[in-house]
């Protein structure tokens, strides 16, 4: 495509959309640097094309170069300063360059030229919330909707918005609402499982979990969070049925095998809580959970002293700060070896 488009433009560099094609096809393949100069030819021909300014300022800002970006969004202003894009893209530039008041200023600017912008909208809630303003954040999300009922992000930013004001009970709400739109998204799910086991409701954590299952099998993570709800419960033969469900996928994963030596270790079944957090270990030496608990069994279980104050000892040289694992150390020290 690029280079049947670079020789109709050898063939006529007059061609105006010969050029902006093959700076729309560059732009598209990611290669910025040769859409910037194709659109730069187009302007050549054509200096008071708005649509090719905005999209080399695109191309710029995908680059990093933010003032040109908005050097070029000036210009199509210049041509059509009525034009709400363009102020939504000269205000995500800002964005870009942390300049915060001027990103809220040109994306107002954008609502002021069409008020159902919802991605305006949903961008300076988003910037009310870095700024933790969050009920300016929360009015921006609810315009919104009010606008746009249907579209699911929105509903799950204001969950999130909420969650950062501690206000559990309308984040669960909200997630709740988006699945009504999308009841198969087991992101959702999982976001609304967290949220459940964060308040203690860890029947509608279960709830989340399953269904973020029935939606995708191969879920990690529903899995190992499933896995701790019965975990908390003490349901450990479920818990282990989980977490192996979760070690078929993915057997390298350390923090399984250290939950499933965890679950292992509550029904005493010592052996294989030791395998378990030794599988941990193989995948990540450096895992502290699994050092700890590996040396409390050696300690306790198989009164194998030397390596149980071996393993607290490498906990120490990981966390020289971890004093619970200091005075645990200094209690075993006159073990014998």
């Amino acid at each position: 495509m690029i280079e049947q488009l670079k020789k109709t433009v050898e063939l006529d560099p007059s061609d105006l959309d010969g050029w902006i094609n093959l700076g729309d096809a560059y732009y598209d393949s990611d290669n910025f640097d040769n859409a910037i100069g194709a659109y730069r030819e187009a302007l050549k021909i054509n200096p008071d094309f708005s649509e090719v300014w905005n999209n080399l300022g695109l191309a710029y800002s995908m680059k990093g170069e933010y003032d040109k970006a908005i050097e070029c969004y000036e210009k199509v202003l210049e041509i059509e300063p009525d034009d709400a894009i363009t102020y939504y893209n000269m205000a995500f530039a800002y964005e870009d360059k942390n300049e915060l008041e001027l990103a809220l200023k040109y994306y107002k600017k954008a609502l002021e030229i069409d008020p159902s912008y919802t991605d305006a909208f949903n961008n300076i809630a988003l910037i009310y919330r870095d700024l933790q303003k969050y009920e300016k954040a929360i009015d921006s999300y609810e315009k919104a909707i009010n606008i746009n009922p249907d579209e699911v992000t929105l509903y799950t930013n204001l969950a999130t918005v909420y969650y950062d004001k501690k206000d559990l009970n309308n984040a669960i709400a909200y997630y709740q609402k988006a699945l009504e739109i999308e009841p198969e998204n087991v992101e959702i799910w999982l976001e609304l499982g967290d949220l459940g086991y964060e308040k203690s409701d860890f029947d509608l954590a279960m709830k989340c979990y399953k269904k973020a299952l029935k939606n995708d099998p191969s879920s990690i993570e529903a899995w190992n969070n499933l896995g701790l709800v019965y975990t908390i419960q003490e349901e450990y033969e479920k818990s282990i049925n989980c977490y192996k469900k979760a070690l078929k996928i993915d057997p390298n994963d350390s923090i399984l095998n250290d939950n499933l030596g965890f679950s292992y270790y509550a029904i005493n079944d010592y052996e294989k809580a030791i395998k378990y957090y030794k599988k941990s270990l193989n995948i990540n030496p450096n895992n502290i959970p699994s050092l700890k608990k590996l040396g409390t069994l050696y300690f306790d279980v198989k009164k194998d002293y030397q390596k149980a104050i071996s393993l607290f000892k490498r906990v120490i040289e990981l966390d020289p700060n971890d004093d619970d694992t200091k005075t645990i150390l200094e209690a075993y020290s006159d073990k014998p070896k």
